[in-house]
């Protein structure tokens, strides 16, 4: 059983304000229930709508799960039975046990029906088909007899390149390629060192860029309209795409894939 509270901030929860947290705490049982509940006896307000109960989380973020819905005969046949369906929709509870923190192992904070698990996504896995929900990588760019796949090609260039024979003037890219980039990878602000890097390099940095080509057997290809791009500083390929012997395979098994690992930026912004 929890504590009494008084209604501390009713529903005005602000987590950067806020201290301490308002789950496990035994401070604010009276925010959802009438009276003191008990694992017997919610008291809980608003009739149980957990629209209302769990307001603190809908508007603060953006949940990936719907609630107060009706799942399909099939999907239902497929909800253990440990995953309560209130009124036959899927509600908060659903797949969060609320009345973990009522237990004795209530400081573990982990509220999942089934915790532990690897992933906080595998909870997702105990209704759903996780083969419908592997992330797309166009980086994976070899089969498992190391040849290439097409399709993953295509995700970024119009038509596949030879990669044997072509060069940066064959590359036909489906758009800019800021913009496929950004498609899974959500860089905000400036970038790197907060810094816009996506702009035309000076005289002084293009030559130093070519210096480096030179030096290290690396490649920084420019768009074309001259300027510094994603690709300028990460190989989008995996390694064994292109043959380890040419200048534009540099960097496709490094960290972040720089082109250069561990030198990149020290190299080109040298005095």
């Amino acid at each position: 059983m929890l504590f009494n509270s008084s209604l501390l901030f009713s529903y005005e929860y602000d987590p950067k304000t806020t201290p301490g947290n308002f789950h496990y705490s035994g401070k604010y049982c009276t925010d959802c229930h009438k009276k003191t509940p008990s694992l017997k006896e919610k008291n809980l307000k608003f009739n149980g709508d957990f629209n209302l109960l769990c307001k603190c989380h809908f508007k603060t973020q953006s949940y990936i799960h719907p609630v107060d819905i009706k799942p399909s005969k099939k999907m239902k046949a497929k909800i253990p039975p440990s995953f309560p369906l209130k009124d036959g929709k899927i509600v908060c509870s659903t797949c969060h046990d609320i009345y973990s923190q009522c237990k004795e192992n209530r400081f573990n904070k982990n509220s999942l029906r089934g915790s532990p698990y690897k992933t906080r996504y595998d909870v997702c896995y105990r209704c759903h088909d996780p083969r419908g929900y592997k992330m797309f990588n166009p980086h994976k760019q070899l089969d498992k007899n190391h040849k290439i796949i097409k399709e993953r090609c295509l995700y970024c260039h119009s038509v596949k390149p030879d990669e044997k024979y072509s060069g940066s003037k064959d590359i036909r890219l489906r758009t800019n390629i800021e913009v496929l980039c950004q498609r899974c990878h959500n860089i905000k602000g400036n970038h790197s060192g907060n810094v816009n890097h996506l702009i035309k390099p000076s005289l002084k940095a293009i030559k130093r860029m070519d210096r480096m080509k030179k030096k290290f057997n690396i490649i920084l290809p420019l768009d074309k309209e001259g300027k510094l791009t994603c690709a300028t500083c990460h190989n989008p390929h995996e390694k064994g795409v292109i043959d380890e012997s040419k200048p534009s395979a540099k960097g496709a098994d490094a960290k972040f894939r720089h082109r250069l690992p561990g030198k990149l930026c020290t190299e080109c912004h040298q005095k």
